[in-house]
């Protein structure tokens, strides 16, 4: 299997350690990752913000370098994913495409006639390969608290490959790994990471919510798979320690990073050095 891979912005500066243990996983799974060439930025939701059209061609123009490429643009980041799933079902619709294409153009960006599919990591380990034969490591007596958020598995006509508001296939890779996977009620909900900077208190709350439920059902971490929710549940965790006078110290990582132990790949291969929350504890437990 081969894939156009976009790493986007967060991957290649605050995420680092998602994009690491994104390629070392895929490679010890025996899938390709072709690096999208020249990617840009999707444009997030602000770009959309201030313009519908210019937003969406943003995103377009990735879709269209994977096109070239004639491979199903792999994204890693919840948000890049949404985005250019969203920019790809846009350029089938005639209107939509019309106005999107015409801004491309000015880009020197043509759309290809042929679709690609945009796909993201979770969905590729969960449907296009069988982890269990190849977990060497089980993370026997590991409790992990999945966390989906805002953009992974919703709207339903955007993404379909799991429940928009129950999604368990986070639930699932865990469990092959050997995890012992919480009920996490809040797997769906908000972290207020699209108003962290605008509105920091309500963000804050946010977040601590989750933290609250991971903490009292005795998670060990929580898995995830955006790099904005770790912005709010990692980087700031020790701020919304101070602000409630509260403890977690309670370890964030991506999907890709707990596949990797179970798969016997090493921490630092995987990069989990890049950690803020040291993830030590975890390592600890599982004897690594």
């Amino acid at each position: 299997m081969k894939y156009s891979y976009y790493p986007g912005c967060s991957l290649h500066t605050t995420a680092k350690e998602f994009d690491i243990s994104t390629k070392v996983v895929m490679e010890a799974l025996g899938i390709e990752l072709q690096e999208l060439q020249d990617w840009s930025c999707c444009g997030g939701s602000v770009a959309a913000g201030v313009d519908h059209d210019v937003g969406m061609a943003m995103a377009a123009r990735n879709v269209a370098l994977a096109q070239k490429q004639n491979l199903d643009l792999l994204a890693s980041c919840s948000g890049c994913y949404n985005k250019s799933a969203r920019a790809a079902k846009a350029l089938q619709d005639t209107t939509e495409k019309e106005r999107i294409t015409a801004i491309l153009s000015e880009m020197g960006i043509n759309v290809a006639d042929y679709n690609i599919r945009v796909r993201n990591v979770v969905d590729v380990l969960a449907n296009d390969v069988d982890i269990a034969p190849q977990v060497k490591k089980p993370l026997t007596g590991l409790k992990v608290a999945c966390y989906y958020g805002c953009l992974l598995t919703r709207p339903a006509d955007i993404t379909g490959w799991d429940s928009p508001m129950f999604p368990t296939t986070m639930d699932q890779l865990s469990a092959i790994c050997s995890a012992e996977v919480v009920d996490f009620r809040s797997k769906t909900k908000c972290c207020g990471g699209p108003i962290l900077v605008s509105q920091p208190e309500v963000a804050f709350d946010l977040t601590k919510q989750l933290l609250d439920e991971a903490q009292s059902l005795e998670a060990d971490c929580i898995v995830l798979a955006c790099p904005l929710c770790d912005t709010n549940l990692e980087l700031r965790q020790a701020d919304i320690e101070k602000k409630y006078n509260v403890s977690y110290n309670l370890p964030i990582l991506y999907i890709t990073e707990i596949i990797g132990l179970a798969l016997g790949i090493s921490p630092r291969k995987l990069g989990m050095y890049k950690h803020i929350v040291s993830p030590q504890p975890i390592l600890t437990k599982l004897g690594l």
